[in-house]
């Protein structure tokens, strides 16, 4: 019952982590990461009675993936409603941010179109986003929750699409068209977030951190974007990339939470 997109793991433990370490433990924050992994935890049972799992595993798990996810289900919007009735009204906007990039990916899962580009982009966003009500409800600055927020939206959606080109060049034979429009769209999500972040340095509006943060995991996301390598290096990948996003996570921690 539990997910098997083992890269979803890093994408949802991340953020929280760094939210928890840069702005502090709070009632709120702790019910937001409650109600974001049991949301998680519902997709794979939700997968299996929805019959994306065959068949076979409708039939012989599908009372166990029932009792799993009313249980993850009902954590989630019970966990979810505590934390807003636990924030200020001032700041329950800031739960938005995870919310829309979530929507899109549900309606995305109900019309069977999750492992597209849109799926795995907007759980990647929603994942990401979730710093913002994380840092919030905790007391940081928006300043800080965004800049966690943006450096993982950047590595997330960066690794993403560097690993769908790998993908896309070989599944069902090889897609040179798709292949070569997910790297265009990887050097132009690279490029739009470096401008951002460079011009929200220089105006004062983010610290250089985040900028700092996301070099190496855009160094290896590029490398494999431009030089993709065979398919059965994919786990070898993943790790690296998911190396490269507990060191963006190290450096905001370390930079965000210094006096200095």
């Amino acid at each position: 019952m539990f997910p098997k997109e083992h890269g979803a793991y890093g994408q949802l433990l991340f953020p929280l982590a760094t939210s928890l370490l840069v702005a502090g433990v709070s009632g709120a924050a702790l019910l937001t990461a409650l109600a974001a992994g049991a949301a998680f935890l519902s997709h794979e049972p939700l997968l299996v009675l929805l019959g994306r799992r065959g068949p076979r595993a409708a039939r012989e798990t599908g009372h166990q993936a029932m009792v799993w996810w009313s249980i993850s289900a009902a954590t989630a919007v019970v966990a979810g409603c505590l934390a807003l009735w636990l924030t200020p009204a001032g700041l329950r906007w800031a739960f938005a941010y995870p919310l829309v990039p979530a929507a899109v990916f549900g309606t995305a899962l109900a019309i069977r179109r999750e492992k597209t580009a849109i799926g795995e982009l907007s759980a990647a966003a929603a994942f990401s986003f979730l710093a913002i009500p994380m840092c919030r409800v905790s007391g940081a600055p928006a300043s800080t929750a965004f800049a966690v927020a943006l450096v993982f939206l950047g590595v997330f959606l960066a690794s993403t699409l560097a690993v769908r080109v790998v993908i896309l060049g070989v599944r069902g034979g090889g897609d040179a068209a798709a292949v070569s429009m997910t790297r265009r769209a990887f050097f132009l999500v690279v490029g739009s977030a470096l401008t951002g972040l460079v011009l929200a340095g220089a105006r004062g509006e983010l610290a250089w951190a985040p900028l700092l943060a996301v070099v190496p995991s855009w160094l290896v996301a590029t490398t494999v974007a431009v030089k993709p390598p065979p398919p059965k290096r994919l786990k070898t990948i993943g790790w690296t990339l998911m190396s490269a996003s507990l060191a963006a996570a190290l450096i905001l921690v370390v930079v965000l939470s210094s006096p200095l």
